[in-house]
């Protein structure tokens, strides 16, 4: 099947009730149908059917998935606020269950409809042939979404956009989850949290920059010069050299505001000097 099969995302959300759930009842992943379908002899018919509903889940997903984004946002932001009353969080809880469920909604009439594609006899083996036919749980999932949310937590309080490295290496973890290859997912997401040095320590020394050399000065330079570092920053996969760069960009705005060109230059040394060493 196209590619497009495996471009459909389904949001993992922490309910019971779900995807997960109703595939033990003989609903299929796209995943799983693409990659079995030589052993199901899927026609041309059926995949291009396949293609239509996956098309069209996806294009409605899009703006659901952002939905639910925000609002489990604000439900983390209300959890770590320690203002918040328990009605206000259980507000906020609520709210993040409303947003979820058009997303399950969208799920479950996707995968009843690619299950209508199939003739009983390719159901039955789909089931069969799925990766540990994906009722019996990995032991690896729990751990798994644990990591997970313990990363993404540490991301969401940067209060930043995460940076491209990150986003992708993310988004390749999320990949595999959605196949269901929590080994290759567990092995990716160590490897993930060694990188960002997640476990470590949050420091809180601000960052001297008054040490640097200023270097060139020139603003036609400076410009420059801001303009790689921020090219560069975006391959920063260290959380504390990130917040690091959080600090510089407080500290670049200021000097920039008040017109001091020798802060400028030296917190951009201090940035180049860094982006080297990482």
């Amino acid at each position: 099947m196209k590619r497009l099969l495996y471009t459909f995302v389904f949001l993992a959300i922490s309910a019971q009730a779900g995807p997960e759930t109703w595939i033990q009842h003989g609903l299929i992943m796209p995943e799983t149908i693409s990659r079995l379908r030589a052993e199901l002899e899927l026609t041309n018919e059926q995949e291009t059917k396949m293609l239509a509903i996956v098309s069209e889940a996806q294009a409605a997903a899009e703006p659901l998935e952002k939905k639910v984004k925000e609002t489990q946002k604000s439900f983390n932001e209300s959890l770590k606020n320690r203002e918040t009353s328990a009605d206000a969080a259980s507000a906020a809880l609520t709210q993040l269950l409303e947003a979820e469920a058009p997303v399950k909604q969208l799920q479950l009439r996707t995968l009843i409809q690619l299950r209508d594609c199939m003739t009983p006899e390719q159901q039955k083996k789909a089931m069969q042939l799925a990766p540990g036919k994906v009722a019996k749980k990995s032991d690896l999932e729990p751990r798994v979404r644990s990591k997970v949310e313990k990363l993404r937590a540490a991301v969401d309080a940067l209060g930043i956009k995460s940076t491209r490295i990150m986003t992708q290496r993310g988004g390749e973890i999320e990949a595999l989850i959605r196949q269901g290859q929590w080994a290759k997912a567990n092995e990716a997401l160590d490897k993930l949290i060694e990188d960002s040095r997640l476990n470590e320590p949050e420091s809180t020394v601000p960052v001297d920059f008054s040490q640097e050399e200023q270097g060139n000065v020139d603003l036609e330079v400076l410009k420059q010069r801001l303009a790689d570092v921020q090219a560069d920053a975006d391959s920063i996969i260290s959380l504390p050299l990130i917040r690091q760069f959080i600090q510089a960009k407080k500290a670049l705005d200021a000097a920039k505001e008040a017109q001091d060109a020798e802060l400028v230059g030296r917190i951009l040394t201090w940035g180049e000097k860094k982006l080297t060493q990482q």
